[in-house]
């Protein structure tokens, strides 16, 4: 099945509240965000709400050695730069990259800030952390740590969507942070009108994507576009003909032709 309980939550605002735990010197990374505008020389932009209510930086350090070879990032006479020392542990991350860990994170000190958050009624945090994606421990971290304290939701950008670039990582972790315990509550009402909570039934809901995801699965970043997804999907099974054409018109439909 899809739904539109995200959308709708997105759209209204109507989400949970969220704090966001960034790594330190990184506190308007989303609010920056890429600064993509649709008119370059409009002098009064306006970007979207932010989806997460307080900031809390997380005293963490990893970096990416600059290597031999020459690239915009070590400039083109890399050799000086391959001497410089890592002023902390070398290890190899997920991808087989080396990864140089200047700072583990500050356990303590993050402890009092997320009581702090705890104490402010907020339940719910997205973690985004430099390099995650390459090198997760750190986000693991400071989640066991959290979860430990009682957090009811929390996204590790690694693991809602491992990529490279942090600013589209953070914003999706913020997303999930904001929607899912929007989505459990529908999913947990929706189950319960039904005879054992449909406990022994195959339940599916139609993700953003088109695909399918199991119950237990779906979350608030993978639900905000499920209904049109349904919608279109449904769309296109429901009038293909036996030559397959059906599919094609749907997607020719789509694209607006």
């Amino acid at each position: 099945m899809g739904t539109t309980v995200a959308t709708n939550a997105l759209l209204e605002r109507a989400g949970e509240r969220v704090a966001l735990l960034v790594s330190a010197g990184l506190p308007d990374l989303l609010h920056i965000g890429n600064q993509s505008r649709p008119d370059i020389f409009d002098l009064k932009i306006q970007t979207p709400e932010n989806l997460y209510e307080t900031v809390v930086e997380v005293d963490e350090s990893v970096m990416l050695p600059l290597g031999t070879e020459p690239s915009p990032r070590n400039g083109p006479h890399p050799e000086s730069n391959a001497n410089i020392a890592c002023p902390g542990a070398r290890v190899v991350g997920t991808t087989g990259e080396e990864v140089c860990v200047r700072r583990t994170p500050d356990l303590d000190k993050l402890r009092r800030d997320l009581q702090a958050v705890l104490d402010n009624g907020i339940s719910s945090i997205a973690v985004v952390l430099k390099h995650a994606a390459i090198y997760p421990e750190h986000e693991k971290m400071v989640g066991q740590l959290a979860q430990e304290m009682g957090f009811k939701q929390v996204s590790l950008s690694h693991a809602v969507m491992p990529m490279v670039k942090m600013v589209p990582r953070g914003f999706t972790a913020a997303a999930d942070a904001y929607l899912t315990p929007h989505i459990l509550r529908y999913v947990a009402a929706f189950q319960s009108g039904f005879d054992e909570g449909l406990s022994n039934v195959q339940l599916l809901f139609m993700q953003s994507d088109g695909g399918l995801a199991p119950v237990n699965a779906f979350s608030g970043h993978k639900a905000i576009l499920s209904g049109p997804a349904g919608g279109y999907v449904g769309y296109a099974l429901t009038t293909a003909w036996n030559d397959g054409q059906g599919l094609a018109a749907a997607a020719a439909a789509a694209d607006g032709d």
